[in-house]
């Protein structure tokens, strides 16, 4: 099951516990805007984007490419191989 942007937007404000206003002032954004993202009947713009990425990081919050949230420490690190 692959994740939608409008899902990932409550996902991530759900994991901070904050309320639709709370976390549209965090991104400076109106409480409409925040309202349509979670909707899904708009999407963050790249700027948005990257502040909603800086949230994710700061808060160790992940997404597998499905688009399913993971804690960041529950994440392996990338092991090298040597292929040679």
């Amino acid at each position: 099951m692959i994740i939608d942007d409008a899902a990932r937007v409550r996902i991530v404000r759900a994991i901070l516990g904050m309320e639709s206003r709370e976390f549209a002032d965090k991104l400076g954004i109106s409480a409409g805007t925040m309202t349509s993202w979670e909707k899904g009947r708009s999407t963050p713009q790249r700027e948005k984007r990257k502040a909603l990425a800086a949230i994710c990081q700061e808060n160790g919050i992940c997404f597998l490419p499905s688009g399913m949230p993971v804690p960041q420490s529950d994440l392996l690190p990338v092991q090298e191989t040597d292929n040679g």
